[in-house]
């Protein structure tokens, strides 16, 4: 009997100290009401010139040059630059600059410790402009117990702060987030043409290029020696050299879309040592444009380059397949 009001009053014992800490987290001295503000200021997103992300892929930097931002990485002696999604960045500034609700929820070491907010347990959000200095340093920790909202703290500052979670995409992507991996880029958030610099040289390429610019379209289907081409007239598409040239345009449109569209799985840096087929483009502000494309690799793969630029991709052959259409399935199908 004794040793049963032993364990009782051990249990309601532990259950009291369970429950003092529980509440001295939720009434941590540093508490206070919700209040709404954004975690950057708007006036200063026009200065940032360069991003620094570290989370569960590493270190992410981000540059802006001419008003475009390039995904950075250093190799051999020096950074070299890769094109990035413009409108990735400006979701970015956007959780950044957005007015939210947050609620101070401490401001004591031991808080940091639990909600991950000490800086070698944090992803970090750095946003710098001028010569450098950050505009916004920012400590991204866990997620509360419903995976809705994270816990946030300045560095330099001691209060922890819980928003809804807008950050988390942003520190726990890898480069395939934010490198633009299509062909011919197109975010139009960018100017009417994006300088992009690779291996010291600079590629001019077209922005908004919809099915409607171009005129005429040339491929050389890879494996083989057949080659045709297709020409706008009017408000249809007819094939060079067909003995029924009038094309369905539809059918068309649709695989133009899919070319301008096309995306590749990664950049590599190696060119194709043989070029096994290729698309040529005749747009209607008098330039061209030209698709190369290499022979399979052990993996399936192919790698692509575009004129005018030294960016060479790597595509998988559902792409090419679905790229190099053959002649007859522009045709309509009785």
């Amino acid at each position: 009997m004794k040793n049963k009001k032993k364990i009782i009053v051990l249990s309601a014992l532990a259950f009291l100290l369970f429950l003092i800490y529980i509440l001295s987290f939720v009434f941590d001295p540093g508490r206070q009401r919700s209040r709404s503000f954004a975690l950057l200021e708007p006036s200063l997103a026009d200065q940032a010139d360069m991003i620094e992300i570290n989370g569960i892929w590493g270190r992410t930097i981000l540059s802006r040059r001419n008003n475009v931002w390039y995904y950075l990485f250093e190799a051999e002696d020096h950074w070299r630059e890769l094109p990035v999604r413009q409108g990735r960045v400006e979701e970015l500034f956007s959780a950044l600059t957005s007015r939210q609700p947050y609620t101070q929820q401490a401001n004591s070491f031991e808080a940091r410790l639990r909600l991950g907010l000490t800086e070698d347990q944090a992803s970090r959000i750095t946003v710098r402009g001028g010569a450098g200095l950050p505009l916004l340093d920012l400590l991204v920790g866990t997620a509360d117990a419903l995976g809705r909202d994270v816990y946030t703290r300045t560095v330099c500052r001691s209060e922890i702060y819980s928003g809804e979670d807008r950050l988390s995409i942003f520190t726990d992507s890898g480069p395939h987030f934010w490198i633009d991996l299509r062909l011919f880029p197109s975010d139009t958030s960018s100017p009417d043409s994006v300088e992009m610099v690779y291996f010291g040289t600079a590629a001019l390429f077209p922005i908004g290029t919809g099915p409607g610019m171009v005129q005429q379209a040339e491929v050389v289907l890879p494996g083989t020696e057949d080659s045709y081409a297709i020409l706008r007239i009017g408000s249809g598409w007819i094939m060079s050299g067909s003995e029924s040239p009038v094309l369905n345009v539809m059918r068309v449109d649709s695989w133009i879309r899919s070319v301008l569209d096309a995306e590749g799985d990664s950049l590599s840096f190696t060119p194709p040592n043989t070029v096994d087929g290729s698309i040529t483009l005749w747009l209607g502000d008098n330039t061209i444009r030209t698709i190369h494309i290499g022979f399979s690799d052990d993996n399936g793969s192919r790698s692509a380059v575009v004129s005018g630029s030294n960016l060479v991709y790597s595509l998988p052959e559902w792409t090419v397949n679905r790229l190099f259409r053959e002649r007859e399935f522009f045709f309509d199908i009785n």
